[in-house]
């Protein structure tokens, strides 16, 4: 005993330690390190507990030493068995406070598991509460997008259908674009035509009154050599022709006049034709423009359709995701919990 007993630094030494481990053990109290520093009054836990395990150690030693001595006598104070009274109270005691401790484990790790599965339990029908409003928003979503989706396919059916509508009122148009060409082509040719005999006409007449005016000269000139020969009868006939010239003459201008006045309305009329061709021609290309126009908004009208119509797609898809985790994880939290039970229980029942 005295070479186990040593003196340690910080003024603490085995003495004291057994001593407070003894009066624990006869208060029915298990000797720890926190209770022998609390029962000294100082030490530090390093320095306590190497003293505390050699009491421990020496418990055995030191019950088993308080029995030996003559096997044939009985000391005072002994139970039949040989051994102390005092030594077997104090096993028995040191076995009370043992199973209490153990017991009042036990109690506390039962009450943390009944806790942790109350925990568990909140929060399982918190989760399932969750879950319902969840699957309730999400049919309500669903109904929305359901209803958004029918009214994107009746309006993508209803722009289709202008389209096609716009599509047959624009070939109509054309059809009727090229009719109208056609037939203004065909006027200005007729103009054309018209302007080329005209003018095929006047060079004709022309034509004709240039040799009349020759044939008259040359009458003119032979009427002047027979004038030589005869005065009187000359100047006779001079006058004759001069009256004569002077009605062909006339009659030449006026004939003139009514084929300038032919050309100058037939030119009128040629700028006329052309004028309402031209018109004619903006009045079409305007239609077509304003045709080209409506086509070109119901297309963008439809794109914008389907853009939306994908934007609602993409939105029920994260819903559905979204979904099926929070289903992951319920289903991974009820499979955890019937296993933190037993594995509890099981702990439980090592205690014991």
């Amino acid at each position: 005993m005295a070479e186990i007993r040593q003196t340690f630094s910080r003024g603490i030494q085995e003495d004291d330690v057994f001593a407070a481990a003894d009066a624990l053990l006869a208060e029915g109290k298990r000797p720890t390190i926190e209770r022998v520093r609390l029962k000294i009054g100082r030490g530090s836990p390093n320095t306590v507990s190497p003293m505390l395990e050699r009491w421990f150690a020496t418990l055995g030693e030191r019950l088993v030493g308080s029995t030996a001595g003559s096997a044939s006598a009985r000391p005072a104070g002994n139970d039949p068995d040989g051994m102390p009274v005092g030594v077997r109270n104090a096993a028995k005691l040191l076995w009370e406070t043992a199973r209490r401790e153990a017991e009042e484990v036990q109690r506390v790790e039962m009450e943390s598991v009944r806790s942790d599965l109350q925990v568990r339990e909140d929060a399982l029908a918190e989760a399932q509460t969750v879950l319902a409003q969840r699957e309730e928003a999400f049919a309500h979503a669903r109904a929305s997008l359901d209803a958004a989706l029918a009214s994107s396919q009746q309006a993508r059916e209803t722009l289709e259908l202008q389209l096609k509508e716009h599509a047959l009122e624009a070939h109509r148009v054309r059809i009727g674009l090229d009719d109208d060409i056609k037939r203004l082509t065909a006027l200005l040719s007729q103009a054309g035509e018209t302007q080329e005999r005209m003018r095929r006409e006047h060079a004709e007449l022309v034509a004709a009154k240039d040799q009349d005016l020759r044939q008259a000269e040359e009458r003119h000139a032979g009427q002047a050599r027979r004038m030589l020969a005869d005065v009187d009868r000359a100047r006779q006939s001079a006058k004759l022709f001069e009256a004569g010239l002077a009605r062909e003459q006339q009659q030449r201008l006026q004939s003139e006049q009514a084929a300038a006045n032919t050309l100058e309305a037939g030119r009128r009329m040629l700028r006329d034709t052309q004028q309402t061709a031209h018109q004619l021609e903006r009045e079409l290309r305007d239609q077509l423009a304003a045709q080209a126009a409506l086509v070109a908004q119901a297309r963008t009208e439809g794109s914008a359709m389907q853009q939306r119509l994908d934007h609602l797609q993409d939105l029920l898809g994260e819903e559905k995701k979204s979904h099926e985790s929070t289903r992951a994880l319920l289903s991974t939290a009820l499979a955890d919990i019937p296993k933190t039970g037993r594995a509890r229980r099981t702990t439980a029942n090592k205690a014991k």
